[in-house]
């Protein structure tokens, strides 16, 4: 209300930022006789203006301290750099998860630096309050936030910085995904009849490929065929010793030799005839020729049946490495360009497998934190100003002045209240009076007709 504020914290803000005029020094002017003339003030640049607006100062306010505008200047200018940051670590995670620039990175950079500057002005524009009881609170509010935003904008800087390391240990990373699944793709599809271990037991249904043609069938025939020429080998080798045995011992009968069996005469007698009919007897029903001919026709199908499995087992491996190869190929396909959650994991990696690294990774990280928290640290570092003290004194007058008009509109309700209330017993009386009146006057017309 007038004539209830304080005077000197109402003065309104002019339009440009007074310059105190030179001091004139001695002896200008007096050459000629005539005093010396004021020099006109230097036109001041608008940056610093416009700076003081990211520090949330009243300018119509700081023109009675002017000696705290370089500090609030300087104010204005670190809450603007790390705005900016704030904008240029967006644009690397931005173009990090998409694995490629991109024009439209620019409206999501534009809004995260709007947010973060005013963010941080609301951060060093409000007061800390006085005494430690009530900065620590709220220092301890604006420091946590200050640092929360801080790990968000520095981790794409810090991947920006080791992106060299970090591209080569995931480009590494999905060449041995790669190798390990052709390794994988090839120990639970094993060419059948060659060394290779067994299928294990938990290759998945996916891991199992389907082959055209498998040499199974030709190595189930071919163990058959071996088994089979390995069992007649022994008949034929029995018989074929027997049937020497008795013509050996038909010979030395003949001969005339002596020993066990052998009568010792020389010449064809009967056991001579006997020993040569039982070696005919024995080669006719053994089989000998037939067998040995059978023996041979085995071997020739089982040479047959090798060359056709060493065929197969070519074009078997050759199926399984072209499936291999277009698993793998398809599974690259998806790997795609390398994304930030790609990128955190293998900063990680690295930060685990070398200690001087991870120290490098966390100075990095921790620096660039620090610059996030900047303006708040340099608004406690700087403690109540001048200015704030004026602040905070145009703020009480203000709430004092509103208290002062909210009780007299208060006391102006009521008063009106209690004036339409006096005017609604005022007309409830002159309605009774003007009743009392008609009553009266009908009272008056009834005597008379009576």
């Amino acid at each position: 209300m007038p004539g209830s504020r304080t005077p000197g914290l109402s003065t309104p803000a002019p339009a440009t930022e007074p310059v105190p005029p030179a001091p004139a020094r001695a002896g200008d002017g007096e050459a000629d006789g005539h005093a010396a003339r004021p020099r006109r003030p230097l036109p001041r640049l608008a940056l610093g203006r416009r700076l003081r607006v990211l520090a949330g100062v009243d300018e119509g306010l700081l023109d009675r301290v002017p000696q705290e505008r370089a500090w609030y200047t300087s104010l204005g200018g670190v809450v603007l750099g790390t705005a900016t940051i704030a904008a240029i670590s967006m644009y690397f995670a931005i173009t990090q998860a998409m694995g490629a620039s991109s024009w439209l990175a620019v409206f999501p950079v534009l809004v995260w630096f709007l947010f973060i500057l005013n963010v941080d002005r609301w951060l060093v524009s409000s007061r800390l309050g006085e005494g430690w009881f009530r900065r620590v609170p709220v220092l301890a509010m604006r420091v946590l936030m200050a640092v929360f935003f801080g790990v968000i904008i520095a981790e794409p800087l810090v991947l920006r910085i080791f992106e060299t390391a970090v591209v080569q240990h995931v480009a590494d990373q999905r060449t041995e995904a790669l190798a390990q699944l052709a390794g994988r793709l090839a120990a639970c599809n094993p060419v059948p009849g060659s060394q290779e271990p067994a299928a294990p037991a938990d290759c998945k249904a996916a891991e199992r490929f389907n082959f055209d043609q498998s040499p199974v069938a030709i190595l189930r025939e071919l163990q058959t065929r071996r088994a089979d020429a390995a069992e007649l080998q022994k008949i034929v080798d029995a018989d074929s010793a027997q049937l020497r045995a008795i013509n050996d011992l038909a010979r030395r009968e003949c001969v005339g030799d002596s020993g066990a069996g052998l009568t010792g005469q020389r010449g064809v007698g009967p056991n001579c005839r006997r020993l040569r009919a039982e070696a005919d007897a024995f080669h006719r029903t053994r089989q000998i020729p037939a067998n040995n001919t059978k023996l041979a026709g085995l071997r020739t199908r089982i040479s047959e049946l090798e060359t056709a499995a060493g065929t197969s087992h070519a074009a078997f491996e050759s199926e399984r490495q072209a499936k291999i190869e277009a698993r793998v190929a398809e599974e690259r396909s998806h790997q795609g360009p390398i994304g930030l959650l790609e990128r955190l994991g293998a900063l990680h990696d690295l930060a685990d497998s070398s200690g001087t690294l991870a120290v490098g990774i966390w100075a990095v990280r921790i620096f660039f934190i620090l610059i996030d928290c900047m303006p708040i640290l340099v608004k406690f570092v700087g403690g109540s100003t001048t200015y704030d003290r004026l602040v905070s004194a145009r703020l009480a007058v203000a709430e004092r002045d509103l208290n002062h008009d909210i009780e007299s509109e208060y006391a102006e309700r009521e008063a009106e209240l209690r004036k339409r209330r006096a005017e609604i017993d005022l007309e409830i009386l002159e309605h009774k009076a003007e009743l009392n009146h008609r009553l009266h006057r009908a009272a008056d017309r009834l005597s008379e007709r009576v």
